[in-house]
C-alpha cells in the first residue's frame, strides 16, 4: 500500500460510488455520511475564528482595569478607585468579606483556577459526549454561541466606573469554560470528519487491504487534517493581531491621555472593548460555515456496553493510571508533564497580569506583543524541527532544551522580588519575554506529544493521550491557586516566581532520568504480557 499513490491524492478524487456496498467493511463505512469539501473547509475556518486571542489579551485587560477602578489601596480602604495609569502600584479588591480584600492579581489568578477546575470536572464527567452519539454538534454549537457572546458582552461595561467588575469576572469565567469546551469538542469531531473523507472511506471499505494498510491511510489523512487546521488557527491569530495592530495606530483625541502617551486609539481604554467585539464577531463569521455544512447524520461511535456518559470518563482515567503504573518511564513522564505544563500555564497567566500593570492596560501594546509572539512561535517550531533533522537530535534532548530555556523565564522573574527595574517589570522586558517564549516555549506542546508517543505501547494511544489531556486540565488550576495565595499574603506577585521555577526544575530532573531506550524494551514486555488482556481500552474516551 505504501507504494500505491491512489490514497495519497486529493481527498475528494473518489466517491461512494467507487465502494462495493456488499462487504461488511463497506456497510460499516456507509452508516456515516461522507465528508464534503464544504464541511472540511468549514472545519478549518472554525479554528481560524476560535483562535483564543482575546481570551488571553483584551478580556484580561478589561477585568483588570475594571477591578482597579472598583478597588482600593490597602492604606486607604475607604476610598474606592485605584489609578489605572499607575497600575504597578498594589491595588486590592473586595473579596469574600475580607476586611482589606485581596490584591487584584490574586483575584485574577483565583478566577483562572475556578475556570480550570470547573473545566476539569465537566470534561471528565461529561467529556464522553464529545466522542459518543450525536451530542458533539449540539454542545459545540452551544459552546460557540456562549463563547462568542461572552467575547462581545464586555462592550456593555464600556462606561462602567468599576462597580460591576464582578460581572466581568462572571463573563470571564464563562468565556474560559466555553472556549475550553469548544476546543475539546472541536478536536473530538476531527477523527470522524477525517475518517469519512471519500479517499479514506474507500480505503476503509476495501476488503483487499490489510488492517495495517487501512490504518496507514487513516493516519496519513488524520495528520493532514490536524496539521492544516492548526495552520488555520495560527492564520486567524495572525489576521487578528495584524488588523488590530494597524487600527490601534489611528489618531484618537476622545480620551484624556496621560503625559507622554501617544494619542492613538490603541492607548485608549475603549480599544480593549472594541477589539474583543471584533474577535467575537470574527469567531461568529468563521463558525457559521461549519455548522451549515455538517451533515445531520454525523455521529460518534456508540457507548460500550455497560457504560454511561457520567462514569466512562472517570473509568478511563483510573484504567489509564492503572496501566501506566506498569510502565515505569511512562509514569515518570506523567509526573514530569504534570509539573512543566502547570509551570508553562502559570507563567503565561502571571505575565498576562504583569503586562496589564506594566502597560497600564494598553491594548496597542498587548496587540503588538502578541503579533511578535505569533511570528516567533512559528519560527520556534520550525527551528526545533530543523535542528532535530539537521543534527539528528532526539526528542527527549529537544524537550529538555525547550523546558530548560522556558525555565529561565521564572528565574528572570525572581529578580523582580527585590529590584524595581528588572525582573519582568518593564516594557522592554515584555518584548523579550514574548519573543523568547515564542521561540523556546511555543514548541513545547508539539515535542511533548512526540515524547509521549515514543513512550506509549502500540494500540494504547487513545487511552494515554486521553489521560494526558485530563492531566493538563487538572494541573492548570494548581499553579494559579498557589501564586494567588502567595500574592495575597505577601502583596507581591513576583514572590510566586520561585514556585514556578521549582516546578520547571523538578520536571527537568524527572525527564532527565527517563531512559527512552529502556522504555521501549519495557513496552515490548508490556505488550507481550497484555496480548490476551480482556480490557478493551479503545472503548474509553480520550
Amino acid at each position: 500500500m505504501s507504494e500505491d499513490k491512489e490514497f495519497l491524492n486529493g481527498p475528494f478524487e473518489t466517491t461512494d460510488e467507487d465502494i462495493d456496498p456488499n462487504s461488511d467493511e463497506a456497510q460499516q463505512v456507509l452508516t456515516q455520511p461522507a465528508s464534503t469539501k464544504q464541511e472540511l473547509w468549514g472545519y478549518y475556518l472554525y479554528y481560524n475564528g476560535d483562535n483564543g486571542f482575546t481570551i488571553n489579551s483584551y478580556m484580561p485587560n478589561i477585568i483588570q482595569s475594571l477591578a482597579y477602578k472598583g478597588g482600593f489601596y490597602p492604606d486607604t480602604p475607604n476610598i474606592r478607585g485605584c489609578d489605572i495609569n499607575n497600575a504597578i502600584k498594589q491595588c486590592n479588591i473586595a473579596w469574600m468579606n475580607k476586611p482589606l480584600g485581596i490584591p487584584v492579581s490574586s483575584m485574577l489568578l483565583y478566577l483562572q483556577a475556578i475556570a480550570f477546575s470547573i473545566q476539569f470536572l465537566l470534561f471528565t464527567t461529561f467529556g464522553s459526549l464529545a466522542d459518543y452519539g450525536r451530542w458533539n454538534r449540539h454542545i459545540l454549537l452551544i459552546a460557540t454561541i456562549i463563547g462568542c457572546a461572552t467575547q462581545i458582552l464586555p462592550i456593555t461595561l464600556i462606561n462602567d466606573d468599576g462597580s460591576h467588575w464582578n460581572a466581568m469576572m462572571g463573563i470571564m469565567v464563562l468565556a474560559l469554560i466555553s472556549y475550553g469546551t469548544s476546543l475539546v469538542f472541536y478536536a473530538a469531531a476531527f477523527p470522524t470528519l477525517s475518517d469519512n473523507l471519500p479517499v479514506v472511506r474507500k480505503a476503509r471499505a476495501d476488503p483487499t487491504l490489510s488492517s495495517n494498510e487501512k490504518r496507514e491511510v487513516v493516519e496519513i489523512w488524520r495528520n493532514h487534517v490536524s496539521a492544516v487546521s492548526t495552520v488555520w488557527s495560527n492564520v486567524g491569530f495572525l489576521v487578528m493581531t495584524g488588523i488590530l495592530s494597524g487600527v490601534s495606530f489611528k489618531s484618537w483625541e476622545k480620551y484624556d491621555f496621560p503625559d507622554g502617551v501617544a494619542h492613538v486609539l490603541g492607548n485608549a481604554p475603549i480599544y480593549n472593548y472594541i477589539a474583543t467585539v471584533v474577535c467575537g464577531g470574527y469567531w461568529v463569521l468563521n463558525a457559521i460555515p461549519y455548522f451549515l455544512a455538517q451533515p445531520s447524520g454525523r455521529r460518534g461511535k456508540d457507548l460500550p456496553p455497560g457504560t454511561n456518559h457520567f462514569t466512562i470518563g472517570w473509568t478511563s482515567i483510573f484504567l489509564a493510571l492503572k496501566e501506566a503504573r506498569k510502565l515505569r518511564f511512562l509514569f515518570m513522564y506523567i509526573i514530569s508533564y504534570f509539573m512543566f505544563s502547570d509551570a508553562v500555564s502559570t507563567t503565561n497567566q502571571m505575565v498576562a497580569i504583569l503586562q496589564g500593570e506594566i502597560t497600564n492596560f494598553s491594548a496597542q501594546q498587548v496587540t503588538i506583543l502578541n503579533l511578535a509572539s505569533a511570528v516567533t512561535s512559528i519560527i520556534g517550531c520550525f527551528f526545533f524541527l530543523w535542528i532535530a533533522k539537521r543534527f539528528k537530535i532526539r526528542t527527549k534532548t529537544n524537550l529538555l532544551i525547550i523546558i530548560f530555556m522556558s525555565a529561565l523565564i521564572p528565574l528572570w522573574g525572581c529578580f523582580g522580588i527585590g529590584l524595581s527595574n528588572f525582573g519582568i517589570k518593564t516594557t522592554w522586558e515584555l518584548w523579550v519575554f514574548y519573543v523568547w517564549s515564542g521561540l523556546f516555549t511555543a514548541p513545547i506542546w508539539a515535542w511533548q506529544n512526540t515524547m509521549l508517543a515514543e513512550l506509549i505501547p502500540k494500540g494504547k494511544e487513545n487511552l494515554f493521550f486521553g489521560l494526558f489531556g485530563v492531566v493538563n486540565k487538572a494541573s492548570s488550576w494548581i499553579g494559579p491557586v498557589v501564586i494567588a495565595a502567595i500574592t495575597e499574603h505577601t502583596d507581591n506577585i513576583w514572590k510566586g516566581w520561585p514556585f514556578v521555577l521549582a516546578l520547571f526544575v523538578v520536571s527537568l530532573g524527572i525527564l532527565f532520568f527517563i531512559d527512552v531506550d529502556k522504555a521501549k524494551l519495557e513496552m515490548v514486555e508490556y505488550m507481550e504480557q497484555n496480548q490476551e488482556s480482556p480490557v478493551n481500552e479503545k472503548n474509553f474516551i480520550e
